[in-house]
């Protein structure tokens, strides 16, 4: 199989969840033997890196996806979402129209809704991997916003709704990422090959050491730039961090991800440390030796809270941001949904090192039977087979 991705921001490096999860597709690809390309857009906000070495050539085409207000205010009178027209592209098209001249791909995957307008009306099957489910975030951000922006955005949230819906049926084939993704598609009435398929990670590559310090480090990580981990976090400084910190003052806290917004700065004092993007994710995630992952909106996996069991970490979580995962409760992490549950399960781990320990281990054992990816790429392979036999 001769295989094309499409992708909205360049996989490469592999800096938030959804490049890595992006990255290991690709990986499983070249594990497999198939021959395969990328073709990316490279954005303000996720620039391609042409120095970084990819395990497949890409092509990346400059894309200019910011929002203006005349762009916002133009989109009033179309039906499609502004999303959609921002991520049109001329250039992207004649590459995509280049790469299936030469390279003469067997089968396009793709990697957001918003770029399914390329690959309608080509005669090569293509698949569509289901991240997340768009419109659920836009319409829980539009109700957090005041009058008139909370008015645009639940409008943007109604288009991207049926647009999402009207995509899936471009599609070949589906792959979602966790069963509510899956389950949404059938309900929309998709009726295709579909395989779930969650992010896998290659375990051996994330080092776990023992847990046990006296007093841990708590860490976040998460792109910065989206909007539910924006809320999560907020969320958790505003409503939890300040009553910890009374109760264990010497107590401190890192966030860490991608393109984050200056406005979090203020939030930044001597035991609370904003620091952006770091040079090495795993690294950050080895000295925390606890982390949290407060979610409130969105869907799909959070690949941090994967990596996290790999790396044998203790985590908080809401039950939103574990809901896709599969795990027990109060043995491979903790959930909590009010800021004082979080508080006390926060300071559970905090306190007692063998809890930490117990369940880091635990943790850890999980990433190695449900979350390797080795395991996940027969079903890739046998899934690609049945949409190109069902084509």
């Amino acid at each position: 199989m001769r295989l094309l991705q499409l992708t909205p921001k360049p996989p490469y490096p592999p800096k938030d969840g959804g490049a890595i999860a992006t990255a290991c597709t690709v990986e499983l690809w070249v594990e497999a033997g198939w021959p395969a390309y990328g073709l990316t857009m490279s954005t303000y906000k996720h620039p391609f890196h042409p120095t970084y070495p990819t395990p497949v050539p890409f092509t990346a085409v400059p894309v200019d996806t910011r929002p203006t207000p005349w762009g916002a205010t133009k989109n009033l009178f179309t039906r499609l979402p502004y999303h959609v027209e921002r991520f049109r592209s001329t250039a992207y098209q004649k590459a995509l129209n280049h790469l299936i001249e030469t390279f003469q791909p067997d089968l396009i995957q793709v990697e957001s809704p918003y770029l399914t307008p390329y690959i309608q009306g080509l005669s090569i099957p293509a698949v569509y991997r289901l991240h997340n489910i768009e419109w659920q975030i836009w319409e829980r951000h539009a109700g957090e916003q005041r009058f008139p922006l909370n008015i645009y955005l639940s409008l943007q949230a109604k288009r991207i709704r049926r647009y999402e819906c009207d995509a899936l049926f471009a599609y070949a084939g589906l792959l979602p990422i966790s069963p509510k993704e899956a389950e949404w598609a059938k309900n929309v009435g998709y009726a295709g090959p579909m395989e779930l398929f969650p992010f896998g990670v290659a375990v051996e590559q994330y080092p776990a050491p023992p847990l046990g310090r006296a007093h841990p480090k708590i860490g976040f990580i998460g792109g910065l730039d989206w909007l539910p981990n924006q809320e999560g976090i907020v969320w958790f400084l505003e409503k939890v961090w300040p009553a910890f910190r009374r109760r264990h003052p010497q107590a401190t806290l890192s966030v860490a991800g991608r393109n984050c917004p200056r406005w979090l700065y203020r939030y930044a004092d001597a035991h609370t440390h904003i620091l952006g993007e770091v040079a090495d994710a795993k690294a950050f995630m080895q000295e925390h030796e606890i982390l949290i992952a407060p979610l409130f909106s969105g869907s799909g996996i959070r690949i941090k809270i994967i990596e996290g069991f790999a790396m044998g970490r203790a985590i908080v979580a809401t039950p939103i941001a574990a809901e896709s995962l599969v795990f027990t409760p109060e043995l491979h992490l903790f959930l909590a949904e009010t800021p004082e549950a979080f508080l006390e399960k926060l300071s559970l781990l905090y306190t007692d090192a063998s809890l930490r320990a117990k369940m880091g281990s635990a943790a850890r054992e999980l990433a190695e039977t449900h979350y390797d990816r080795r395991q996940l790429l027969p079903r890739l392979k046998a899934f690609y087979e049945r949409v190109l036999h069902h084509v």
